[in-house]
């Protein structure tokens, strides 16, 4: 157990030498590097290996960087509400052009069309029966009416009767007591006498007559006034009719507007596109089950708009109008344009649905980072190289200054937080000769905007078309170029 304890530490004693060794060897080879790279920069530094450009006015702007996606302007989710539905047909696939209108899928309605025809089936007996109903109460009104008119009719006849009856026994009371007063004008005669008792019995019988009549006539009246402004056996019918069709009537209104709602989801199971485009997705497939959600994608595919984000260090610097250049692998070195017209009041980790459309996997991964601001960037003209989910590189401008005099960034030297660029002299005589060094004199001047290669310069003896002198940075030399520089020095 001794001997192999012996044995670790020699083996860890011979690692540690190892380690030690390695390390060593990466400090000189550092140390080697190091020393490379300061023999390179003062190479660079004493030779003229720069370049010249002349002071030139141009437009400096400011930029923001960003990537987007390129989606439809247009574009349309298809679904249906035939949820549970099989589907029969799908008379698209993806990559097809569509156009408003067109039919996209057929969605099963044995069922809803069972529904319907039972439905209507019940609306036509149900109206069958009101129009019954309605003969039978007519019948039964038209009955009513012959018998309050009978009743009215005879009882008119009564009032006619007794009306006769007192003028007949008013004429002969009249003519009775004409008769009885000329008797008693005879001084011969005397109340008293038995003809005269005999006409005063029969005045009075004719007067009880008159008086029974009058009264018939005025009961008879009475009984049909009565009759004519009381409720007669008609209003009550109607009542009924009226309360029963009204029941009727708002069965045959439910069902009608149940059989439109059924008409209107026959309908709707011919699935149609309302927009034109190009299918971009299709998930529906003949003979399975329509589930629910999203049956087809249509995008339009000739007008584009970009999405994109912007994250928060940048945000407040980009609002809507402002222009901006966008590159495409598609479309090369080619430069197109357009402009923001949207920029989200909050930020969210996702685009929601109503800010983008689904641009798939594409927009997901460049919108995907949370803390970042939806924009929408619309073009200027459209490019027939673009599709659908491309790629696009963005350039917002935030601000501009139009044709002011510039050089190069690398032109821009420091002295002591003194800004100066180095003017080159000897132009003609470099261009005659390859070999002549640059003749450069210091010219110190006021920077103002610059942009991603270039900076607004003001300084005496600086205009447009001076030569000025551009220093060659380290990172625009190549690698291939160090095994020169070091055996050099």
């Amino acid at each position: 157990m001794e001997e192999k304890t012996l044995e670790e530490k020699k083996r860890i004693k011979k690692r540690n030498i190892i380690i030690i060794i390695v390390v060593a060897v990466i400090l000189v080879l550092s140390a080697i590097a190091v020393s490379i790279i300061f023999a390179i920069k003062d190479k660079l530094s004493s030779a003229d290996l720069g370049s010249v450009e002349a002071a030139t006015k141009r437009d400096i702007e400011k930029t923001v960087s960003a990537s987007g996606v390129f989606d439809s302007i247009n574009s349309e989710a298809i679904s249906s509400t035939h949820v549970g539905s099989r589907i029969n047909a799908v008379y698209v696939k993806e990559g097809d052009s569509v156009t408003p209108g067109q039919v996209i899928c057929q969605l099963d309605t044995s069922a809803l069309q069972g529904t319907y025809s039972a439905l209507q089936k019940t609306i036509e007996q149900t109206k069958a029966d009101k129009a019954k109903n309605n003969q039978e109460y007519d019948k039964e009104l038209l009955n009513a009416q012959n018998e309050w008119d009978a009743e009215l009719s005879n009882i008119n006849q009564e009032i006619a009767i007794a009306q006769a009856a007192c003028n007949s026994t008013s004429a002969e009371l009249d003519k009775q007591r004409a008769r009885y007063a000329q008797y008693l004008s005879d001084p011969n005669h005397s109340e008293w006498d038995i003809e005269a008792i005999e006409m005063e019995s029969n005045i009075s019988d004719l007067e009880s007559d008159l008086e029974n009549n009058q009264y018939k006539v005025v009961l008879y009246t009475n009984v049909l006034n009565a009759l004519q402004n009381s409720d007669n056996s008609n209003s009550s019918v109607d009542e009924i009719r009226n309360s029963v069709n009204g029941v009727i009537d708002g069965s045959i209104q439910a069902m009608e507007e149940q059989a439109r709602e059924l008409q209107k989801s026959i309908g709707e199971a011919t699935v149609r596109s309302t927009a034109g485009g190009v299918v971009t997705s299709l998930s529906a497939k003949a003979g399975e089950t329509y589930v629910g959600g999203t049956i087809c994608m249509v995008e339009d595919a000739n007008s584009y708009m970009i999405y994109s984000q912007i994250g928060e260090a940048n945000v407040a610097d980009v609002s809507a109008g402002m222009k901006v250049k966008i590159k495409t692998e598609a479309t090369g070195d080619s430069v197109m344009t357009g402009y923001v017209t949207y920029v989200a009041p909050r930020a969210s980790a996702t685009a929601s649905s109503s800010d983008a459309p689904n641009s798939g996997a594409a927009l997901s991964a460049t919108l995907g980072s949370s803390g970042n601001y939806l924009i929408k960037i619309a073009l200027d003209e459209q490019n027939p190289r673009i599709r659908l989910g491309m790629n696009a590189k963005l350039k917002i401008v935030t601000s501009e200054t139009p044709n002011v005099l510039s050089v190069p960034n690398a032109a821009i030297q420091d002295d002591n937080g003194k800004k100066y660029v180095e003017v080159v002299t000897n132009m003609d005589d470099v261009e005659k000769n390859s070999s002549t060094s640059y003749k450069k004199e210091k010219v110190y001047v006021q920077v103002g905007m610059s942009d991603d290669n270039y900076t607004q310069i003001e300084g005496k003896g600086i205009e447009q078309g001076t030569d000025v002198y551009v220093p060659l940075t380290l990172d625009e030399e190549t690698l291939k170029n160090l095994e020169k520089m070091v055996s050099d020095e």
